[in-house]
């Protein structure tokens, strides 16, 4: 019966039902039924294999690990067709070598957070998976510079390498050399990047096609990423204050900015003005900082931000937070569907967050979330508020509000009465 169900429903059923059996882990520390279920259900007409809730959600003790990886490289042996591979945690070479020996079809392979994935099983899924477009392997600890320079040279189609060392591997295995390379994004987080002008100039030229860039830099280095092309995607990692070299890349780069992520020990608000005039197209922005400071008023009168959509701000020198940046962002950004905010912000009360509701009401937010390690003192009043205000609200994380356990079961129940599609956390 479940070799005739289209490849799509038996997909999402795997996902399923790995998930309701976590669930029931959690509760009982008993596996019921996980290696039979996958047995049945990793059928050979499957295109795309999700099993990254297997392992990582599920501490599981190790003679049922090994049953389980033996379950999965049997089954995937026979699953020729398939095309995106996902096994987060404890994936193993020899999982891998069976990708390569019988899955030529396969484009997309992540296995994150493993320590069973060493060099030759990289070697053999690239030599193997001709078609390759990405490959995730940021913690596989086993994983040395020979083990990707294998996969660089061998799978010649490769787009995307989620790997905290890529930018070393490139300029030592590759720099004497002209070999070209499809690679849309560029990775350096695992030590500084430190390049010299040089440096640059080859990545621009053989590696024509970046969109993406994501390193770990001083500010004084910042200046020469904006030669590595008309970047879309920017994460940066500092351990310095943002200086005149993040003003000078954001003139150069925000025009064609869609996401910006930074993660450093100081954001200024001049910081901030410059991102909003500077990256019209925004509509991603992570902001993980010990604070915000400046003198410089944050002014937003709409013009600002017009396209951002998803905000995620974490300011971790709890009182950092003014009104003033919080009315820059909430009061002008009418787009926004996803918002984060964890800092102190006890400011935030209901009668605040009403305010800033009849000025924008927020109309296309999905998921919002207002967090601190402190209480956040808004209160289920809010929630009600939210739910009139935002129609296509789906999520709310809410644990540091101020409410007792009684009144969140009964805003559940509320909830479930009335047939809302939202989740309360």
């Amino acid at each position: 019966m479940i070799r005739a169900l289209p490849s799509l429903i038996n997909e999402n059923m795997i996902i399923k039902v790995i998930e309701t059996i976590h669930q029931g882990v959690s509760r009982t520390r008993r596996t019921i039924g996980l290696r039979t279920c996958l047995t049945v259900l990793l059928q050979p007409h499957v295109q795309r294999l999700d099993l990254s809730g297997l392992f990582f959600k599920m501490r599981l003790p190790g003679a049922i690990n090994t049953a389980i990886r033996d379950v999965v490289s049997h089954k995937v042996y026979l699953t020729t067709n398939l095309s995106i591979f996902n096994m987060e945690s404890k994936c193993s070479d020899e999982i891998l070598k069976v990708l390569g020996k019988n899955c030529p079809n396969i484009v997309e392979v992540t296995v994150t957070i493993s320590d069973l994935v060493t060099n030759e099983g990289l070697k053999a899924l690239s030599l193997g998976c001709l078609k390759l477009e990405k490959l995730g392997i940021y913690k596989c600890w086993e994983v040395t510079d020979e083990g990707i320079y294998s996969v660089l040279k061998n799978s010649k189609k490769l787009k995307e390498m989620q790997c905290d060392q890529l930018g070393n591997v490139l300029l030592s295995k590759f720099r004497k050399t002209d070999t070209f390379f499809n690679l849309t994004r560029f990775e350096q987080t695992q030590s500084i990047f430190e390049p010299r002008i040089e440096d640059v100039s080859w990545i621009a030229k053989f590696c024509p096609d970046l969109k993406s860039v994501r390193i770990y830099v001083d500010d004084d280095n910042l200046i020469l990423v904006s030669q590595m092309g008309k970047l879309e995607v920017l994460e940066l990692e500092s351990s310095s204050i943002l200086g005149l070299g993040f003003e000078n890349i954001i003139s150069q780069l925000g025009a064609n900015l869609q996401t910006l992520q930074i993660s450093c020990d100081e954001v200024s608000q001049n910081n901030l003005m410059s991102m909003g005039r500077q990256c019209p197209q925004l509509t991603t922005l992570h902001i993980t900082t010990a604070t915000i400071e400046g003198d410089n008023r944050l002014i937003n009168t709409g013009n600002l931000f017009p396209s951002l959509t998803t905000l995620h701000m974490q300011v971790w020198k709890e009182s950092s937070i003014s009104t003033e940046c919080v009315d820059f962002f909430l009061l002008w950004c009418t787009k926004l569907e996803s918002l984060f905010w964890k800092a102190d912000i006890a400011i935030l009360t209901d009668e605040y967050l009403k305010r800033l509701l009849n000025i924008n009401p927020l109309v296309h937010a999905k998921r919002l979330v207002f967090a601190s390690d402190k209480d956040v003192p808004l209160t289920i009043d809010s929630v009600h508020l939210l739910i009139e205000t935002c129609p296509y609200l789906e999520a709310i994380g809410m644990l540091s509000w101020t409410f007792s356990e009684e009144e969140f079961f009964e805003l559940r129940q509320y909830v479930k009465t009335n047939n809302y599609n939202l989740t309360l956390s």
